[in-house]
């Protein structure tokens, strides 16, 4: 009679798992697929901390690591050099980084419309609701300074609505205005200490800062600032596309999911980003309220932005921001899109 010991069972085990190996067609477990993804701490990037935080990456055989970045200029660096594998972030430096060679490429759309310009102090009340050219010249002159508006950096989504809302919908002469380029945290900061009169935020900074200080006025909507206007959207590198198309699909699938989540159930998508964003440290219902505001307009599919990505791509060129164009149906890959909606 054969006796088993909690030895003998435990080396029989194993050498049944060694056997199966070796048989062809038999299946084992496969090792999570490894990606690491920028983001930029707006509410934006909400599904990608909606995917994470359900397990939904993990469900589908996902190790995700998040890595947090100020501006997306400043994040496509990071992704050029191969040091993040996806990112969340503004849709201008995709396509500037396109004009220089870098292989990455548009899966899926996020959001449209974020940013909003927003005043206080002196200068809110000196433009009033309605801002002219002539409102920023004479607040220089009665003044003597020039309006400080903050914005992330040239070739970012918010510089470059910033000034397609300035100088092509106001027509404010570039000579009454100063630009200061900064990082977001730091652009909410600077508005509410004084330093700034205006900047380009998006939510939950809007929220936020409208609730420290209920001065602060919004002088232009993402609508007004740029019609249609292009915002997050999720970029990949072509290696990551080419390496892990499966993987890729079911998070771009994920992604689509928590879009509808977020639309059917703000106040749970609040709770569950909170824990990104808020760090603990803001309420949900802030959050939930930023759901709710002129800056939330989630769109996950990427055709429906192209044509305003196409306007914005032109634009860019035509302030400097990007030396050349390329055709913007190139830095879209829909393919995983495409197959996650079927």
């Amino acid at each position: 009679m054969l006796r088993l010991t909690r030895r003998s069972t435990f080396a029989a085990l194993a050498v049944l798992a060694s056997a199966a190996a070796a048989i062809p067609g038999t299946v084992r477990a496969a090792d999570p697929v490894k990606l690491e993804i920028g983001y930029i701490p707006i509410l934006a990037a909400s599904p990608l901390f909606i995917v994470d935080g359900q397990g939904w990456a993990k469900d589908a055989g996902i190790a995700l690591k998040l890595t947090r970045f100020e501006s997306g200029p400043h994040a496509i660096q990071a992704m050029a050099a191969g040091q993040i594998d996806l990112l969340y972030a503004g849709v201008a430096p995709v396509l500037v980084a396109r004009t220089k060679g870098v292989d990455i490429s548009v899966i899926a759309n996020s959001a449209v419309e974020e940013m909003v310009v927003a005043a206080r102090g002196p200068f809110a009340k000196a433009v009033g609701a309605t801002p002219t050219a002539e409102s920023f010249k004479k607040f220089a002159a009665d003044t003597g300074h020039k309006p400080k508006i903050g914005t992330q950096p040239p070739g970012s989504v918010p510089d470059t609505v910033l000034k397609h809302w300035l100088f092509k919908v106001v027509k404010v002469d570039p000579a009454d205005v100063e630009l200061v380029p900064m990082g977001i945290e730091k652009t909410q900061q600077a508005l509410l200490a004084g330093a700034l009169d205006a900047a380009t935020i998006r939510e939950p900074t809007v929220t936020v800062t409208q609730q420290m200080d209920p001065n602060v006025v919004l002088l232009a909507t993402g609508a007004q600032m740029f019609p249609d206007q292009p915002g997050t959207v999720v970029s990949a590198r072509a290696e990551v596309l080419k390496k892990n198309p499966d993987a890729i699909k079911a998070l771009v699938k994920a992604h689509i999911r928590a879009v509808e989540l977020i639309a059917k159930d703000p106040a749970g998508s609040a709770k569950i980003v909170n824990n990104y964003l808020g760090k603990g440290l803001m309420e949900p219902a802030t959050l939930e309220a930023a759901f709710k505001g002129p800056g939330s307009k989630f769109v996950a599919d990427p055709h429906k932005v192209v044509p305003a990505v196409e306007q914005m791509m032109a634009y860019t060129k035509e302030i400097g921001s990007a030396t050349e164009t390329v055709p913007v149906a190139e830095a879209f890959d829909f393919s995983f899109y495409d197959a996650a909606v079927k």
